[in-house]
C-alpha cells in the first residue's frame, strides 16, 4: 500500500520575501500592490510613498489578523529597512506573506 501526501501552499517556493526600493518603483508602476508603511503615525504624517497606508510595526506585531489577511501580498517598508525585514521574519512565520523592502523610506 502507497501513501501520496499532498501539501499545497498558496504561494510557490519561489516566494520572493524582500525587494529594493527600485523595483518597488518598477512594480508600482504595473500594478496596484498593498503598500504598507509601518513607521510611527507621526513619521507618516512627515511623508510616505504614493498610496501606502500606515500601520505601525507595534500594532502588527501585537494583532496582525486585525488588520491582514493571510491569502494577500503586502509591501512593508519602514524608515531604513530594518525594522520590516523583522516584521517580515515574524509575520511570514505566521503564515502572513510579506514583502519587506530591503532599503527604507530615508533612502526614497
Amino acid at each position: 500500500m502507497f501513501l501520496f501526501l499532498f501539501f499545497t501552499y498558496p504561494i510557490t517556493g519561489d516566494f520572493m520575501d524582500e525587494i529594493s526600493i527600485l523595483e518597488l518603483k518598477e512594480k508600482m508602476k504595473q500594478e496596484r500592490i498593498q503598500l504598507i508603511d509601518i513607521r510611527e503615525h507621526y513619521q507618516y504624517e512627515r511623508g510616505t510613498l504614493s498610496g501606502a497606508k500606515n500601520i505601525p510595526y507595534s500594532l502588527l506585531k501585537r494583532v496582525p489578523d486585525k488588520y491582514l489577511l493571510k491569502e494577500d501580498i503586502y509591501y512593508m517598508f519602514c524608515e531604513s529597512g530594518f525594522l520590516s525585514k523583522a516584521i517580515k521574519d515574524a509575520l511570514n512565520k505566521k503564515g502572513y506573506h510579506i514583502i519587506s523592502v530591503k532599503e527604507g523610506y530615508e533612502d526614497f
